[in-house]
């Protein structure tokens, strides 16, 4: 289930001895151990960097469970992300292609992706490579919605993604699932985790291989044969409670992926790209006494992509990030209801690539700070972050919320944040050359957040109606100068405005997720729709239990958008549909099938590329 926001508020001390239970480090716990009773809100993580009960979130925030990704049936985080609010994607063809993420209408890489606590984004594209993250290895999904640069520093303009993996800590047992599909799709995963004593463990593996179809509109030469995808994700990590409530945990995913994609300017060739995203951390968190816990993270990322030709045989490109990074948390309760957290975080990008960059490497610090506190029915936060980035120099952000419970089915949230994200390597050093060079004077994209949320929460009915803006500055777009060498500038200015609307109901036995959202993405100087975007956005899911039988149903609705800045060029709107089915055959054995754009729409997300048809995927899961 996809969960947002809910007033319905579970009692501060029981919460608070749950967590301590757990014997997760504050910055990094994902959510109530299974033993607490259903009655308790789940506790998210990602909106201040501290457990906070869901019901008591400031920030609008959304959460996808273990439960859930099963029940979706989803092969890739990509088609998660696509039933989240506010979320609109963006890519080139099928499986493993190129794509972007825009949250509430901001620009690809506007929206912070973390894996475990870090960043695993491309230093030289400045956005991470979501497609290549199987659901098989993830454990939850918290999905924040506005900017949080004041937590997180750059890029998380429009909102940050959260992607815990499976550890050992919220869920346990082993298993091993396979299945066919489409395309001549096949998959294989297999893992086991779980806690011994005060010892927890995780080890799970993937594989997934698909034929594909043809992503490109245009066959000339060798653009029509079908675009392959394969991957192969591993999984591991290990942690230990001690008896003095300190706790450390060592965590490892690695994802190895070969796309095939087309090329309109070079038909003739056959390219494809081997890519490797990496991610190590030791995270361990102490607490120094009974109001004071502190929490240290130690790890690096890699983002590793080499293209390739097919038909020459010739490497065509080879880009390479490696993140090292640091994060050191101190979190101190105050008094009861009242919480100070006190951050250093640290993080150095360096680039090996075919390319000659100008710099190929930068580091980042910052220093934060951050207040929540509960005064009656008031709830308070605010925020403070100065970055420190060795190719621009400083970089302030702030934000601050107010919670008001207006009564125990209703309240009213009012909050304001800032945001930033820096310029990318391919931005500030890319080599310069006749045609095109990289602009070392870049200053970062700024913006500015404002939102007013109303909750409501009645007996079998959570809602959230929020209205957003958020005007976004020094947008960096690509221009000729006056020598005629094309280079990135900070020219534009988008003006972004909307509302959406979040539901969860359970009604006639059936579990109802709604999630609508209505934006004006606008560029301030021409007052056309920024590229890619669409107004309005509609998932809808429908769930429910017949004895050892499941449905599902899911239904996704968007607008048309534009593929041009000057919105000459239009991709229609389309809706489709999904059934999903499971039947337990056993007490260890589930079968599943998923049946995918019933209607076979034919529809584009970028201009030139097809999506999918009707496919379907079939799939058993044996558990011990």
């Amino acid at each position: 289930m996809l969960n947002s926001n809910s007033p319905a508020r579970a009692p501060r001390a029981t919460l608070q001895r749950l967590l301590q239970h757990t014997g997760l480090a504050l910055s990094l716990s994902a959510a109530l151990p299974a033993a607490a009773s259903s009655q308790y809100q789940e506790v998210v993580v990602t909106g201040t960097r501290t457990p906070v009960a869901l019901a008591d979130s400031l920030a609008s925030v959304a959460v996808v469970s273990r439960a859930r990704l099963e029940q979706l049936q989803a092969t890739a985080l990509t088609d998660v992300l696509s039933q989240a609010t506010s979320l609109d994607i963006s890519n080139s063809g099928g499986a493993g292609s190129q794509t972007s993420l825009y949250t509430r209408g901001t620009a690809n890489g506007h929206t912070l992706i973390l894996v475990d606590g870090q960043r695993i984004s491309s230093a030289t594209l400045g956005s991470a490579n979501v497609q290549f993250l199987n659901p098989d290895q993830i454990e939850r999904i918290e999905i924040v919605r506005g900017s949080r640069s004041s937590l997180y520093g750059s890029d998380a303009i429009g909102g940050v993604v959260q992607i815990f993996t499976r550890d050992g800590s919220a869920s346990s047992g082993s298993y091993i699932s396979a299945g066919a599909g489409s395309h001549n799709l096949n998959k294989l995963a297999a893992g086991t985790s779980g806690k011994q004593d005060s010892l927890r463990y995780g080890l799970h593996v993937s594989r997934l291989q698909t034929d594909g179809f043809d992503n490109l509109i245009d066959d000339n030469g060798n653009n029509s044969d079908d675009d392959g995808y394969r991957n192969r994700s591993v999984n591991a990590s290990v942690g230990y409670e001690f008896a003095s409530g300190a706790d450390i945990a060592l965590r490892y995913l690695e994802s190895h992926n070969r796309n095939e994609y087309d090329s309109a300017f070079s038909p003739a060739t056959e390219p494809y790209s081997i890519s490797r995203i990496q991610n190590i951390n030791l995270q361990g968190s102490l607490p120094i006494t009974d109001f004071w816990t502190s929490s240290l993270s130690l790890g690096t990322a890699r983002d590793d992509s080499d293209d390739k030709d097919r038909v020459s045989g010739l490497n065509t490109g080879d880009f390479r990030t490696t993140r090292e990074q640091l994060f050191w948390q101190n979190d101190l309760t105050l008094a009861e209801g009242h919480t100070l957290t006190l951050g250093y975080d640290y993080f150095e990008d360096e680039v090996e690539a075919s390319t000659n960059y100008a710099e190929s490497s930068r580091d980042n610090e910052a220093l934060f700070v951050q207040y929540q506190g509960q005064v009656a029915r008031l709830d308070m936060l605010a925020g403070y972050r100065k970055d420190d980035n060795e190719a621009f120099g400083t970089h302030e952000t702030a934000n601050a919320a107010l919670g008001l419970t207006l009564s125990e089915q209703y309240r009213l949230v009012l909050g304001w944040s800032e945001g930033f994200k820096a310029p990318t390597f391919n931005d500030m050093y890319w080599p310069a050359g006749p045609f095109s060079a990289g602009n070392p004077d870049l200053e970062p994209e700024q913006s500015k957040n404002l939102e007013l949320s109303l909750q409501g929460n009645h007996a079998q009915l959570d809602w959230a109606l929020t209205w957003f803006r958020n005007d976004v500055k020094n947008l960096i777009d690509w221009a000729p100068g006056p020598d005629f060498v094309w280079r990135p500038y900070n020219v534009s200015k988008a003006e972004i405005k909307g509302a959406e609307l979040t539901l969860g109901a359970n009604l006639w036995d059936w579990q109802w997720n709604l999630g609508y959202t209505y934006v004006e993405p606008l560029d301030a100087a021409s007052d056309n729709m920024l590229i890619k975007r669409s107004r309005n956005n509609l998932n809808l899911s429908a769930d429910r239990d017949f004895g050892a039988l499941s449905l599902g149903i899911s239904v996704k609705a968007q607008d048309q958008r534009y593929s041009n800045s000057d919105n000459s060029q239009r991709l229609g709107g389309y809706a489709t549909a999904a059934v999903r089915l499971g039947y337990r055959l056993s007490s260890n054995l589930e079968a599943n099938l998923k049946l995918q754009n019933l209607l076979d729409q034919d529809y584009r997300l970028n201009r030139g590329y097809n999506q999918d048809g009707f496919n379907w995927l079939a799939s058993v899961t044996y558990r011990l």
